[in-house]
């Protein structure tokens, strides 16, 4: 006699090892016994398939680890120790760092602004140097600061959002997620030469780029804002890097507008460039800024600024001719901005005749 048995119930698949007898214990053991393994993989991707694959660590080197389970929330909840209304709670706060989801039959998702930066194709298009591309960090600054012992000059860090980005005199930069371009890049010049000017070169390099990709309109502010229609697009932060090997070496940090959606943490007027441009490539913008501004600092390094770029800022200063302030921890002065010097410094007519002004000392504002 052949015994055919069937089950009556369906046998519902659990979500959470919390739904086992002793499924924490279980949970912790696997911990462990993989914990020495991940280590070892290599790869681009992890695909963790069902509530409980998604709540094993993996401490892997991968760029993406993505979870494909019934009912993300409650494993999300699960692994986060909260409630629902807690973890939307985080959500709602994440939104407003400019991170944005959409649940969708208890499905949370990750929307990025624009589609994501390829690292493959920036890496090809901008070889010798090397391209790191992070979905997320503190700083990209930061990134190649504390990697600056294994960089070579030209290499590259790209974020698609930053928890702790900064601008000039430690001001906060916001980023939403994809939805800027976040680009830090290393560099060494000759410790005899001057500093001075180096940032006002690069913040002209960047309107050159978007000219030659025939994006028309765009303005420096001195001493390395790029505005449109007087709001601030792109800013540009220099820092210096203690590496002892006789080179002065520089870490400098480019943010620029792509689409904010209605981002309201910034303090000050700004724009998009999706605003003029709907359909920008981030990746061939990259790539053309990354060429022009280092074609711009081999120049700069060969001649500093020579009369040439000086000219070149004329055309594209976006104060000049207009009454302006000069604004130090000491002082505000007045008078008629005239472009920039040789060295890079501010040139103001005032009462006094023409006065000079170095971008560490003071900022700039129109009167």
């Amino acid at each position: 006699m052949m015994w055919r048995a069937k089950y009556e119930k369906s046998l519902a698949m659990p979500t959470g090892w919390q739904q086992l007898p002793n499924g924490r214990a279980y949970c912790n053991a696997l911990n462990a016994y993989f914990a020495p393994w991940f280590t070892k993989i290599c790869g681009y991707q992890i695909l963790k398939i069902g509530g409980l694959s998604a709540e094993i660590q993996c401490d892997l080197p991968l760029r993406h680890q993505i979870s494909l389970s019934e009912k993300i929330t409650e494993n999300l909840t699960a692994l986060l120790a909260c409630s629902k209304e807690e973890l939307l709670a985080e959500v709602r706060q994440m939104e407003q760092q400019g991170l944005y989801f959409a649940l969708e039959n208890d499905h949370l998702y990750l929307i990025p602004e624009l589609p994501l930066l390829n690292e493959k194709r920036l890496a090809e298009a901008l070889k010798p140097y090397h391209v790191v591309v992070k979905p997320v960090i503190s700083s990209t600054n930061q990134y190649l600061l504390e990697n600056v012992a294994h960089l070579k000059k030209g290499d590259l860090c790209l974020a698609e959002y930053q928890t702790a980005g900064r601008g000039r005199r430690g001001r906060q930069w916001i980023s939403p997620f994809a939805g800027q371009i976040i680009m830090s890049f290393y560099w060494q010049l000759d410790p005899r030469k001057p500093l001075d000017g180096l940032s006002t070169v690069i913040g002209l390099a960047i309107v050159q780029a978007l000219v030659e990709l025939d994006m028309y309109g765009f303005q420096v502010k001195w001493p390395n804002d790029i505005l449109v229609n007087e709001r601030k697009l792109a800013g540009i932060l220099v820092e210096i890097v203690n590496h002892p090997n006789g080179k002065l070496n520089l870490v400098v940090g480019i943010g620029m507008n792509i689409s904010l959606r209605q981002e309201k943490q910034i303090d000050q007027p700004w724009a998009e460039l999706t605003e003029f441009f709907p359909h920008i490539d981030r990746e061939k913008l990259i790539i053309q800024m990354v060429n022009t501004i280092y074609r711009y600092l081999a120049r700069f390094e060969q001649h500093g600024i020579d009369a040439e770029m000086q000219q070149q800022w004329l055309e594209y200063d976006a104060y000049l001719g207009t009454e302006v302030n000069v604004i130090s921890e000491k002082s505000t002065i007045s008078g008629i901005e005239q472009g920039i010097n040789a060295q890079g410094h501010l040139c103001l007519m005032t009462e006094k005749g023409v006065q000079y002004f170095n971008a560490g000392e003071v900022s700039l504002r129109k009167k």
